[in-house]
């Protein structure tokens, strides 16, 4: 899906930095790993599509967070003829793919820098704002940032808005773990079989620890929660209606619409 990035990499330990989380050379890597890393990324870019609170020849405006290389954000603005999209992202190098990819469509899509724990950024969202996506983004936040971040994102909308996360959870049990590492590792070898250079993605997937739920020593950069909380969460963050939409390897499409 998303034109972010996936979690469960060791980008700290990689960069000699323990904790250090996501560093360019990750923005680098995941340029070339996207499309066999991150399970049914076209599937995920459809459903947040059909889950837009907007009929297609609206004028509205979305803003998404950690947007990476704009695919999701390139799928939107073609549907969405009259939208207004603005692509935040940390990384330098996302930014200027996101400039290139985003260039056609002019002044309907502006590209931001942005650190997701802070709170300037939210305190300068656009208004009226009918939609907020976060694409594998949440779950770098400590459980108290994402209530906040859900709390905030859900006075900043319009009535009739909705905060969109495509993320991955993490499992109730052991067990769970278990299953969703091997479902990622499947989706993962599957996409490689239908991309140039898949082979060699494949292997450096498995090597540099992409797959979160198979890493025996995770980054502490990488705090997923798990779906049920996050679902309370939004409901207590004043989301009217909140479900979880679809589902994969540990990834899903969840969220809230306000009344």
């Amino acid at each position: 899906m998303r034109a972010g990035k996936p979690a469960g990499k060791h980008a700290g330990r990689r960069a000699g930095l323990p904790g250090a989380g996501w560093t360019e050379a990750d923005s680098r890597a995941f340029g070339a790993l996207g499309e066999i890393a991150v399970p049914a990324r076209r599937e995920q870019i459809e459903v947040l599509a059909r889950l837009i609170p907007a009929e297609p020849g609206e004028a509205f405006t979305v803003v998404e967070l950690s947007a990476g290389t704009g695919a999701l954000a390139q799928a939107l603005l073609s549907k969405f003829p009259r939208c207004h999209y603005v692509a935040l992202d940390r990384s330098e190098r996302m930014r200027a793919a996101l400039r290139k990819t985003l260039r056609p469509f002019g002044s309907r899509a502006l590209v931001g820098e942005f650190e997701l724990a802070d709170g300037a950024w939210r305190r300068d969202l656009p208004q009226p704002l009918r939609c907020v996506l976060a694409s594998l983004a949440v779950h770098h936040l400590p459980d108290a940032g994402k209530r906040r971040l859900f709390a905030d994102m859900a006075a900043r909308l319009d009535r009739g808005g909705a905060l969109l996360v495509a993320d991955l959870v993490q499992p109730a049990t052991a067990r769970i773990q278990r299953l969703f590492a091997g479902q990622w590792a499947d989706a993962a070898r599957a996409q490689s079989r239908t991309r140039p250079g898949g082979a060699a993605g494949l292997a450096r997937f498995t090597r540099d620890g992409w797959n979160y739920y198979a890493a025996s020593d995770p980054d502490p950069y990488d705090q997923p929660a798990r779906l049920l909380d996050q679902l309370v969460w939004l409901k207590a963050a004043g989301f009217e209606w909140v479900d979880c939409f679809w589902m994969r390897a540990g990834h899903a499409i969840f969220g809230g619409y306000v009344k």
